[in-house]
């Protein structure tokens, strides 16, 4: 008797399952049906471990590509699983693997529910239908979990149970609730002293242009001990710096898992919120916190820094000058640095002197600045009196009426492109649908599309669906965004003299802050200084008259404030 070499899969979606055992119960129920089989011979096994057979396709699972070569290789004659939703949940796909398998000799079992096979379009159609239901069932399972995710965030109570460190800032109470195998969930409530510190932190990472590395020696230098480690470092204050938790929204799916051993952090984007603040665990202002958000992804994207971006932060506020991180050298180009001297007054003291100086003449001598160090006083001086001369400019202007008559932030262009996209998107959703109709006829034999084919087509169109709402999102939030401008333009003339008190009171750091917030970059000449400022307002503040060029009726635009300002200095 021909014994029949048998190859196991055995596939969990999540890590907990592992720590659940899930797969040793997979292994020994296949086993023991092996055994119920005299000509079947266990020859090998195949493991996923935290793979979703809903959210990843078959082309991007490991093991079902060594399936497939193992089965090519004649290395098995049967294929064994628990129950066929092992083998995968996506019913425009999964099918057509077990039907591959069938056509290339290999039997596919299944321990709880028997053999698949393919031998006429009854069986084609089971075969889908079971696929069609397992993916259906995953639908269910996620919006289920993460509906009581979402619940359970807006109370406050883990979703999870047994003991836990809390972040730093909370601690954890006993909730009351319970998971379905009895073990009590914990509640965060917010700890008064911690919470101070991170307020702290967040304030110096935003008022002050702290970096996450300076923060960290602040708080080593100050005695301040962290809640797991002897010492604070830089990944410590980082995590802390973007975790919702502390505006109040704890975040679950931060994470997706690769394997056992390894998880990927997702986009922000991606994470689960609850819709509603929780009140009881806000220790810093949403707007403090989507500051330091802003921040964190403009010094993480070093080609922001370049100019690209209207939104660059200062990178570093140690300098004792008011201006080192967004001032450079107009003639090469480098940035400027601090320089200083000492030296004795009349009186026999020793004066410290500080300078801006070029940083080009460490690395090169081509530099065309005349006038390689700056005092500090002499230049702070003339940019500053540039500064509070534009902003009373802006004072003058009747903002209110531009934005009346429409002239502030039109989202007519993007109100056309989300149109566009949307009539796509539809279009799109509709040709899925039709394709996966075709997927039936096809398991019937009444199409004249190969399943490889479709499988292709509807792969296609999905990645092209993907890509569409993510682009309708993108324009939905620069229509948003323009909306929210336009808010915010209106109270510049009431935040002006509120800025100018503030910044006169500030201290160094939080001056350079608050500069940022105005000042794009400032660019040295032989001849001339020029301030880029963020307030563009060139961009908004537009008049269009109609003219004629050659009979033909053309818009022009007249901008009413400059970005950039050009001062020319004194010989």
């Amino acid at each position: 008797m021909d014994m029949k070499k048998v190859g196991c899969l055995y596939r969990v979606s999540t890590l907990k399952q592992v720590e659940e055992n899930d797969i040793p119960m997979q292994r020994i129920s296949c086993k023991d049906f092996i055994k119920s089989h005299n000509n079947w011979k266990f020859t090998k096994e195949y493991k996923e471990l935290g793979v979703s057979g809903y959210k990843l396709s078959e082309s991007k699972r490991d093991v079902l590509q060594d399936i497939k070569r193992d089965v090519l290789n004649k290395e098995i004659d049967i294929l064994l699983v628990f129950m066929f939703d092992r083998i995968g949940r996506r019913e425009e796909e999964t099918p057509f693997v077990v039907e591959w398998l069938i056509n290339e000799g290999v039997e596919v079992w299944s321990v709880k529910e028997g053999q698949r096979k393919i031998e006429n379009r009854a069986d084609k159609l089971i075969n889908y239908l079971t696929y069609w239901q397992a993916g259906g069932e995953s639908e269910k399972t996620s919006i289920r979990v993460r509906e009581v995710q979402v619940q359970m965030a807006e109370k406050g109570i883990l979703t999870y149970g047994g003991e836990r460190n809390a972040p730093f800032g909370y601690d954890f109470i006993k909730s009351g609730t319970y998971t379905k195998k009895g073990v009590e969930r914990q509640k965060l409530i917010i700890n008064k002293t911690e919470s101070k510190i991170v307020e702290e932190i967040f304030n110096l990472y935003v008022k002050k242009g702290y970096g996450i590395g300076r923060i960290a020696k602040y708080l080593n230098d100050k005695k301040i001990k962290p809640r797991r480690s002897k010492l604070w470092s830089t990944s410590t204050v980082g995590k802390m710096l973007e975790n919702p938790l502390y505006m109040g929204y704890p975040a679950y799916r931060k994470k997706t898992t690769v394997n056992v051993a390894t998880s990927k952090k997702q986009p922000f984007d991606t994470w689960i919120l609850p819709e509603k603040r929780v009140n009881d665990l806000a220790i810093v202002d949403e707007k403090i916190w989507y500051e330091a958000k802003k921040i964190r992804n403009c010094r993480n994207d070093k080609s922001n820094y370049n100019n690209e971006k209207e939104d660059v932060k200062p990178r570093q506020t140690k300098s004792e000058l008011l201006f080192i991180g967004i001032i450079k050298c107009g003639e090469c180009g480098y940035a400027f640095t601090t320089a200083s001297s000492k030296k004795k007054n009349k009186y026999g003291d020793i004066v410290k002197h500080s300078y801006y100086r070029c940083s080009s003449t460490r690395f090169t001598n081509t530099c065309g600045l005349e006038k390689k160090n700056i005092k500090k006083e002499i230049l702070e001086e003339l940019i500053l009196k540039s500064v509070y001369d534009f902003l009373d400019s802006l004072r003058k202007i009747d903002l209110s009426k531009a934005i009346k008559k429409g002239i502030l932030n039109s989202c007519e262009n993007e109100e056309k492109d989300l149109k566009k996209c949307e009539k796509e998107l539809e279009e799109t959703e509709a040709n899925i649908n039709v394709l996966k109709d075709e997927v039936v006829k096809t398991l019937t034999g009444e199409s004249s599309f190969t399943a490889e084919l479709l499988n292709e087509l509807i792969t296609e169109k999905e990645e092209k669906k993907l890509k569409l709402i993510t682009l309708k999102g993108e324009i939905i939030s620069k229509i948003n965004q323009k909306k929210l401008q336009d808010e915010e333009i209106l109270q510049i003339k009431d935040r002006i003299p509120v800025w100018r008190k503030e910044f006169e009171m500030a201290d160094l750091d939080v001056k350079k802050m608050l500069l940022s917030e105005i000042i794009k970059e400032v660019r040295i000449f032989n001849d001339r200084y020029e301030i880029d400022f963020r307030l563009q307002l060139n961009e908004y503040m537009k008049e269009k008259f109609i003219i004629k060029d050659n009979n033909e009726l053309k818009y022009k635009e007249s901008k009413l404030v400059e970005n950039t300002i050009s001062i020319k200095l004194e010989e």
